[in-house]
């Protein structure tokens, strides 16, 4: 049976009211396997990217229903370790291991153990070692505009690619340095738990930020898609981003 656009909007209305959403605006940067840039820094840190062992975060997407995004968000909280959201009107619930299963990247190994990334006293000295030019006295200090190629473009990626969109342009948030220490040091990070970590950063603090943008995106349709996935009785809908 077919649903008028009317009856759809009734439904998505149920879910999540109109004016409680928050908008979907610059989704997370998907990176193009095929794209050819013309700036060679910007190929030089593609071709590494892709050696990396998270290399498939840069990558990953879905298709789902907008509205689902909207629910996550507007329902989304983080308690024991664990991620909670709704979704269709049900309760779903992931941990770190799962969202590595999302993510398909750095599997969690008993018997290798990931190396912990430097905190921020030696994440200034790593940057320092890097040939920053400036006087840097804590990460707040340091201009991405003013990192030495092809520092910048790493950084420039990775925000883009893997961070909220809340996250400022124009400084080196730590677990974006912690990323690039590992990337350069050639370290078993977990890089899964960064990424992590952000996220659940800005699930504890949507609220007192009073955002109206959608915290990232790619990655909530990532984690949508997974649980659909799970799920077949999960009505798609009409609507998709």
């Amino acid at each position: 049976m077919s649903i008028t656009k009317e009856q759809q909007q009734a439904l998505d209305d149920a879910l999540v009211p109109r004016e409680q959403r928050l908008r979907i605006r610059n989704c997370n940067y998907r990176l193009s396997t095929t794209f050819k840039p013309k700036e060679p820094t910007f190929q030089v840190a593609l071709d590494v990217l892709s050696l990396t062992p998270f290399y498939q975060a840069f990558l990953i997407s879905g298709s789902v229903p907008s509205i689902y995004m909207h629910e996550f968000w507007a329902t989304v909280s983080y308690h024991k370790h664990c991620i909670n959201f709704k979704m269709n009107k049900k309760n779903y619930s992931f941990d770190l291991e799962t969202f590595r299963d999302m993510l398909q990247i750095c599997p969690n190994i008993p018997v290798q153990k990931f190396e912990d990334p430097p905190f921020e006293e030696e994440i200034l000295i790593f940057i320092r070692e890097l040939g920053y030019p400036g006087d840097i006295k804590s990460l707040s200090d340091v201009k991405v505009d003013t990192l030495y190629q092809p520092w910048r473009t790493f950084r420039t990626i990775i925000n883009k690619c893997l961070s909220g969109k809340a996250t400022g342009l124009d400084q080196l948030h730590l677990s974006r340095a912690q990323i690039i220490w590992g990337m350069y040091n050639q370290k078993k990070v977990d890089y899964v738990y960064l990424l992590w970590e952000d996220l659940v950063y800005q699930i504890e603090n949507k609220v007192s930020k009073k955002n109206k943008d959608i915290y990232y995106p790619r990655f909530t349709k990532v984690i949508i898609n997974h649980f659909m996935s799970k799920d077949q009785s999960i009505p798609r809908r009409n609507k998709v981003d």
